[in-house]
């Protein structure tokens, strides 16, 4: 069997998920997260599941500095927290840690115009003591180190209130402190508090991709959306409206790459929108209410944005630059393109909605041709090719191909170490399209388009060679029906970044 068809027999999207740091939430909160999320007990609680503290541990509690937080904890026990006291107060230090972050996070929040979580004290007996928000510190063992509760609504499934589960410790985790890790996991699990004051249950994706943006606007220093990156980069054939399971539930915390894209090139406000448009459209999806927001505030739509992201993404770990894409694109790992020979010409290549497949050829050619034809019936609607010339260092040109029936887009891959093939499905609904692949360095584009053969005898010469009364009319009759045939939408885009672009302060 030829090599082109065993790679078709490969399942979609089923390949090795690269990923540095694991999930912060247990994979049942992930689903709790499509579902709405819901809580049992809180871990004081005899009724608690694990993590929760022992009933013969004595839980104690701290108010954080500016009195929003009120923080529990254990001096022994398995989910004791470090005992060091430096200051002598009474309050071991990682609790003050842990207070202090909560309150920074939770003014930068603000900052940002997003709403914060009202009080707990309706909820019932078992609200920690007060209506104040409220951190457990527990031994999740490993297995995760942070996840958000909730507790109950003010409106059905709106305005909702809740609590944090977080890391006693961390030991044995890779984070590199102790405050990195509290800065990494009160920014990320606050987010859900934020995003639950609003409309929890969006999924995960939404959920967890914008609870890695929101760690990261909160401190760049912070690596979790570069640790999660390969997480989208690696699997960008999978759908981004689709949330994932299993094993590859991690795809969710490395969307953040993509409101990552959305707050760099649209500012903040586009986060920002999306949420309080939950409260608007109180039962569509987030692609829905995002679509929505950007052709309401900026002209824009998904499809345009999601392109617009495959790009960028092109311009990732080492061919990052500031001017083609990520401010800080470096830290983030690159695309793991399908290589392929050239010529190669293949068929049911299949693209679903908000998804990306890249695929990589040798450059050194004059030129690369690539050309996309989708099965006859196919839906040719928000149907993109993108062609881009690269060394390892940088993205050196990327030509780009849009409108119905077949895409063609060609590159000048002269001074190109790879050519990098991107084909781009912007729908955010739908089923997914399957069509022919062809890419080719022949200079007449053969055998992605048909090239009218040359003349059998060379020597033939002369006035004999020269085409009858009749055949000047067919050559006339072919020139006039090619320059009518619809021009397909192709051009070269210039790879540095519109200074028009949204830059939110930092």
């Amino acid at each position: 069997m030829r090599l082109g068809a065993w790679l078709l027999l490969l399942p979609l999207g089923c390949g090795p998920v690269q990923m540095s740091r694991a999930p912060h939430e247990l994979p049942e909160s992930l689903g709790e997260a499509r579902a709405g999320q819901q809580a049992g007990a809180r871990p004081t609680s005899p009724q608690a599941v694990p993590p929760s503290f022992g009933a013969d541990e004595q839980v104690e509690s701290a108010v954080s500095p500016k009195g929003r937080f009120r923080v529990h904890f254990s001096r022994v026990g398995l989910n004791a927290v470090p005992s060091g006291d430096a200051d002598g107060n009474g309050v071991p230090d990682a609790v003050e840690v842990v207070g202090q972050a909560y309150e920074r996070v939770a003014d930068f929040y603000v900052g940002l115009g997003f709403l914060l979580p009202g009080s707990d004290a309706a909820v019932g007996e078992d609200n920690g003591g007060d209506g104040l928000f409220d951190v457990y510190l527990v031994d999740f063992a490993g297995r995760a180190d942070g996840a958000f509760r909730l507790d109950g609504c003010e409106e059905e499934d709106r305005k909702c209130v809740g609590h944090m589960l977080q890391e006693n410790d961390f030991a044995g985790y890779d984070y590199p402190s102790f405050e990195a890790a509290v800065g990494i996991l009160a920014s990320h699990e606050f987010f859900h508090a934020v995003q639950a004051a609003y409309r929890p249950g969006l999924g995960s994706v939404a959920s967890e991709g914008s609870a890695v943006w929101a760690s990261e606007r909160f401190d760049e220093s912070l690596d979790d959306l570069e640790q999660f990156s390969s997480s989208y980069l690696s699997r960008t054939d999978r759908g981004l409206v689709l949330d994932p399971t299993g094993p590859a539930a991690s795809f969710s915390y490395g969307a953040g790459v993509f409101f990552q894209y959305l707050g760099e090139r649209f500012g903040d406000r586009a986060i920002l929108a999306l949420w309080q448009e939950s409260l608007v459209s109180s039962t569509a999806p987030w692609y829905v209410l995002l679509d929505t927001v950007l052709r309401r505030e900026w002209g824009a739509d998904f499809d345009t944005a999601f392109t617009e992201f495959s790009q960028w993404n092109l311009s990732t770990g080492a061919r990052a630059r500031v001017d083609q894409g990520y401010a800080r694109g470096g830290g983030y790992d690159g695309l793991a393109p399908s290589a392929r020979t050239l010529p190669t010409q293949e068929a049911d290549v299949r693209v679903t909605t908000a998804s990306t497949r890249y695929f990589v050829v040798p450059g050194g050619s004059a030129e690369v041709l690539a050309r996309y034809t989708l099965k006859a019936g196919e839906d040719p609607a928000k149907l993109h090719l993108l062609v881009a010339a690269v060394t390892d260092t940088a993205v050196l040109r990327v030509s780009r191909a849009e409108g119905s029936g077949a895409l063609s887009a060609k590159v000048d891959a002269s001074d190109a170490r790879q050519v990098i093939i991107a084909v781009v499905d912007g729908r955010h609904e739908g089923v997914g399209r399957y069509g022919t692949l062809c890419l080719t360095a022949d200079a007449a584009g053969a055998p992605c388009v048909d090239v009218t053969p040359g003349p059998k005898d060379p020597e033939d010469g002369g006035c004999g060679a020269a085409p009858s009364g009749l055949g000047w009319v067919a050559l006339v009759l072919a020139l006039l029906a090619l320059s009518a045939r619809p021009k397909r939408a192709a051009r070269v885009v210039v790879v540095r970044r519109d200074s028009a672009r949204a830059r939110s302060p930092r």
